[in-house]
């Protein structure tokens, strides 16, 4: 098969990926260790519901997996909140029945995830589901101009494609353009050294815009593996942070819908003014993450106050 643009073979395996397989059978969470996570959640979701107390209020899951945070998080709200898990799968059938369900693929041409978009009060999550999301990947050349990085999806051997500067880099990069990946990398990601990696964080930037769309008033909050542009810009992630899961370990990440593909999150492009983004150890002030296997209470929390809409997307 012909090298291929590195986000659509990574689009393509991670859905093969969960056409047949659980993500629980293969990989642990924050959440499937203890309740931290939710009782800080719903901390913030207690906030949200006092301010709007006539509202039907709605707590929002995207990438609820088996539904365990949603069922973590309704044993700590008041009934009259409604739930709601958004995933690729079928509805787990040992979910409470209080939790509704919506399954939906999303991606960077989402535009209405719940049905109700922009009309809801509440919280949404995105809960390890951005690392997810793929991403173009680019290396600089020996004059540190970006290239377009290509692969082939059964074998994962991998050929530099055309310069940005390249008329031909456009049909490799769509539905974004050249000039829109240059632009991101200039101000989140600048070029550093010859071989340095880069994943382009416009895919998520767009998921993310759809995501906030869904409530009207409330907040979003995004908890993922992430990296900060002070860092980047040192060289830190030169390396890329691409990798492949299946099993309980890490993998090389070949896409082939053999393994999930998940890549660390640029949270900070995707900070609105007046949002917040801190560690999990931050927030969760707990000592118990010292236990927990290594990586796991590393994630960084982004959390996005939604007062009203309009002019809040980077997409």
């Amino acid at each position: 098969m012909s090298h291929i643009a590195w986000q659509h073979a990574w689009n393509q395996a991670n859905t093969d990926f969960y056409d047949r397989n659980r993500a629980e059978d293969h990989f642990s969470t924050s959440v499937e260790l203890g309740d931290h996570v939710a009782g800080a959640l719903a901390k913030l979701a207690h906030t949200e519901h006092d301010r709007y107390p006539n509202r039907p209020f709605w707590i929002i899951d995207i990438g609820s997996g088996s539904g365990q945070l949603l069922e973590q998080l309704r044993a700590r709200m008041p009934s009259n909140v409604h739930f709601l898990g958004i995933d690729i799968r079928k509805r787990p059938l040992q979910l409470h029945s209080a939790i509704q369900w919506q399954t939906i693929l999303i991606n960077e041409d989402t535009r209405d995830i719940t049905g109700e978009d922009s009309d809801l009060a509440g919280v949404v999550i995105a809960h390890e589901f951005l690392d997810d999301i793929p991403c173009d990947i680019i290396e600089l050349d020996e004059d540190l101009s970006p290239h377009v990085v290509l692969v082939d999806p059964k074998t994962g051997a991998e050929e530099l494609g055309p310069d940005l500067g390249d008329p031909a880099a456009t049909r490799f990069l769509e539905p974004h353009h050249p000039s829109e990946v240059r632009q991101w990398l200039d101000t989140w990601w600048p070029a550093t050294r010859p071989g340095a990696r880069r994943e382009v964080g416009l895919t998520r930037q767009r998921v993310w815009a759809a995501i906030t769309r869904t409530i009207h008033v409330g907040c979003a909050v995004a908890i993922d593996y992430a990296h900060t542009r002070a860092d980047r810009a040192t060289g830190l992630w030169d390396g890329g942070t691409v990798k492949g899961f299946s099993a309980g370990r890490p993998q090389r990440a070949l896409p082939d819908g053999s393994v999930n593909i998940t890549a660390h999150v640029a949270l900070d492009a995707l900070a609105h003014p007046g949002s917040t983004l801190d560690t999990q150890p931050e927030i969760l002030k707990t000592s118990t993450l010292h236990s927990w296997p290594s990586g796991l209470g590393s994630y960084t929390w982004l959390i996005e106050p939604i007062k009203e809409q309009g002019n809040r997307s980077k997409s």
